[in-house]
């Protein structure tokens, strides 16, 4: 048995046991894929998968089984792989971090922190939504995601919580609504408004609140909070975006900036890490900048955990 087979058996339950998209990220071919689980279940002697047909549709009990071995050796083969960063030149390597939009806001603060007491490490910044930095950590791609509570839940992760970023209005200014001290939920849906993509957790927040007041927004453009923001600069319509405010965005010419969290709350976000991953120096020193409350060695003690339930700190966000 290799670990390639392993893979497949992971990755063929993170796909919902579709072939065509296991291939395609695994960078096999489909009969390769279909050979190699042949070969694992006649070398096992036994069924892992439930099929109609030809068709893949679950697992048994002995392939949900491995499924959690297989999970297990894995995340050990990483950290072999690993064990260079970790016990190596520490003051040099690379950093991979997945982070979904508005939580990119954060990052730049981290990372003058951080390039300060590391300035050999290579940093690759990866603006993704949150399901897709719950696959780069399950799959190695990156080594800390920050993103919504996506991340406190998912299996193979452990959660720390980190922020709590408030919604804020961006109001062009001259606007009608800029002589308003709070403008409502009724008053904002009057005007085309610049806000997130359906269906992201940013989005979410926005429609749940006018929802809940029986009232339908006039959604004029969907985008990132600096598209938004240039776009209610120019005009175009009232932003709401997740972010946190900057002392240059207050002064910033031509917009109002608003707290809305009375209207649409705030947004919580946590700091993910794969259950089981050894931390390397200049990730602890990562880690400690995102979460000062806590110790890089708490943090290890929480990931190494067999249990993969998300950490609850003592402390208040």
């Amino acid at each position: 048995m290799d670990l390639q087979k392993l893979k497949i058996i992971q990755q063929a339950a993170d796909c919902g046991f579709n072939l065509t998209r296991v291939a395609q990220a695994l960078h096999i071919s489909q009969p390769g894929i279909s050979r190699q689980i042949r070969e694992l279940e006649e070398e096992l002697g036994m069924d892992l998968f439930i099929r109609v047909g030809k068709r893949l549709i679950g697992m048994t009990p002995p392939g949900r089984e491995l499924l959690e071995i297989a999970g297990r050796i894995l995340a050990e083969a990483r950290n072999i792989q690993g064990l260079p960063a970790r016990f190596g030149k520490g003051d040099t390597g690379l950093l991979r971090l997945a982070v979904n939009a508005a939580g990119s806001g954060r990052i730049p603060r981290i990372l003058a922190g951080f390039h300060s007491r590391y300035p050999e490490v290579r940093v690759v910044v990866r603006r993704q939504e949150s399901p897709a930095i719950v696959s780069a950590l399950l799959h190695d791609e990156a080594d800390i995601g920050i993103a919504g509570e996506q991340l406190r839940g998912a299996r193979e992760l452990v959660g720390f919580p980190c922020a709590q970023i408030k919604y804020r209005l961006i109001i062009p200014a001259g606007h009608p609504l800029a002589r308003e001290a709070q403008p409502g939920l009724d008053a904002l849906a009057a005007w085309p408004l610049l806000t997130y993509r359906a269906g992201t957790e940013e989005r979410l927040h926005v429609d749940n609140a006018f929802s809940s007041a029986g009232i339908t927004p006039r959604i004029a453009i969907t985008g990132d909070a600096a598209c938004l923001a240039g776009c209610a600069r120019l005009g175009l319509g009232i932003a709401v975006v997740c972010a946190e405010e900057e002392e240059g965005q207050k002064a910033a010419k031509g917009i109002q900036v608003r707290d809305a969290s009375r209207l649409f709350g705030e947004m919580p976000f946590w700091v993910g890490l794969r259950q089981g991953k050894l931390l390397s120096d200049f990730e602890r020193q990562c880690l400690r900048l995102l979460l000062p409350d806590l110790e890089p060695e708490v943090i290890q003690q929480a990931v190494l955990a067999r249990d993969p339930a998300p950490f609850v700190p003592s402390f208040n966000i």
